[in-house]
């Protein structure tokens, strides 16, 4: 009698469990990623007289996602270091919450995210969670979002402070915005994939009372359209983007970007890419309350305008990119790219210096598949200076710029 109680509750639980386990989703997963890079004049020329370095940095990623019914949420635990910055007895660390959100679906279109948040739209040029950066970006905010096959649309809000203040404070946590609304709508025609993005994000003026309330408002609105037809071996991406208001040093700000690039297919396994990145800058001779640089907002850096990162920040006179590369892709494992940039201001330098020439640079990089949870990826990036560069880098002489990597990244599942 006793031992078919036990079983009849055995059985019982185990279907109790099971019902659970139907009813809803948990995801666990992680990513140890280790990169290892000879820097010798990494995002600026190096002296000649000084040696290069060898730098070894990791990231580690613990990945939980929840889904039940109408609900869902995701956490991700960020550990990122550099070898040997700790010690051998692991004093001090960086452990922290890159992701932390809850979901709420409305109706089968619309739901709400509220919480830290990685936000990446179309090519990543203005909102990215910058995976290359041991950091990467994410956002504390609400995200609306309504989405259908072929129709998305997405409102998103931000407001912060700098502690768990009673009273008005300035906020003074660096290189961030106060407030940030944006909207997001991309329509899928036939063959086009198109986007429109208007950010609106405002900055603290000043910390004395009497600037608490006031802000420095910019905007910034924009259109990218994708075309591929599987019929044709071509497909293209264009960009454009208009910034106004006042940028964060509070000059009256009109500044524009326009981008275009095509891919062809050429004879397997290659394929050509050709474009061009036009940010406009400032004249020399411009009014001091007055800018016309535009500012790349959220968006990851190191996947545009040269891997090695000298124009992560974009020159007062503006920037631009003139590319060609080649991609080899023989299998799904591998591919290698090698790719071309011409860089130039915009503007002309200064009433004594009208040279505009930024130099070139020549990106190689390596992707290797070597198993779903397991990668490999190795680069290397030759800078050729002008006398441009090294001015606008506050660099003089011989210098080295050259720049290799490479990269492990692990991805296991543990549920």
């Amino acid at each position: 009698m006793k031992k078919k109680m036990v079983f009849s509750l055995a059985f019982g639980l185990g279907l109790m469990f099971l019902e659970a386990a139907v009813a809803q989703t948990v995801k666990v997963d992680g990513e140890l990623r280790t990169r290892s890079e000879y820097r010798s004049g990494f995002q600026s020329p190096l002296a000649d007289s000084v040696p290069g370095t060898l730098v070894t940095s990791a990231r580690t990623r613990l990945n939980l996602f929840y889904s039940k019914g109408a609900v869902s949420a995701k956490m991700t635990l960020q550990d990122n270091r550099v070898y040997g910055s700790t010690g051998v007895n692991a004093t001090g660390n960086s452990l922290g919450i890159y992701e932390a959100w809850g979901a709420y679906t409305f109706y089968p279109d619309l739901s709400i995210t509220v919480g830290r948040q990685s936000l990446e739209y179309d090519d990543k040029r203005m909102f990215s969670a910058s995976n290359w950066s041991n950091t990467g970006q994410s956002h504390d905010l609400a995200l609306l979002k309504y989405e259908k096959k072929d129709l998305k649309a997405h409102l998103g809000l931000a407001y912060n402070n700098t502690a768990d203040d009673l009273s008005q404070k300035a906020y003074t946590v660096s290189r961030s915005y106060k407030y940030m609304t944006f909207a997001w709508l991309a329509k899928t025609l036939d063959k086009v994939k198109a986007s429109a993005l208007w950010v609106n994000d405002g900055f603290q003026r000043g910390t004395t009372n009497d600037l608490l309330d006031k802000l420095i408002i910019r905007n910034t609105v924009g259109v990218n359209f994708d075309y591929k037809d599987k019929g044709i071996p071509v497909s293209a991406y264009g960009t454009m983007y208009y910034q106004f208001g006042h940028n964060t040093s509070n000059k009256s700000l009109s500044a524009y970007l326009l981008a275009l690039k095509a891919k062809v297919e050429l004879a397997k396994p290659f394929v050509l890419a050709l474009g061009s990145d036009y940010y406009s800058g400032s004249k020399y001779d411009i009014d001091s309350q007055k800018s016309k640089t535009f500012n790349k907002l959220y968006g990851v850096s190191h996947s545009f305008n040269g891997s090695i990162e000298y124009w992560t920040s974009l020159p007062t006179r503006g920037l631009v990119d003139v590319y060609g590369g080649l991609t080899y892709i023989p299998s799904k494992k591998f591919n290698i790219d090698a790719t071309f940039h011409s860089f130039s201001l915009a503007q002309e330098y200064s009433a004594d210096n009208k040279r505009k020439g930024l130099g070139s640079e020549v990106d190689i990089t390596a992707n290797y598949l070597v198993s779903p949870d397991f990668s490999l990826q190795g680069g290397w990036s030759k800078y050729f200076t002008t006398d441009l560069t090294k001015t606008i880098k506050g660099v003089s002489g011989t210098v080295k710029t050259d720049w290799a990597y490479i990269m492990l990244t692990f991805k296991p599942k543990f549920l």
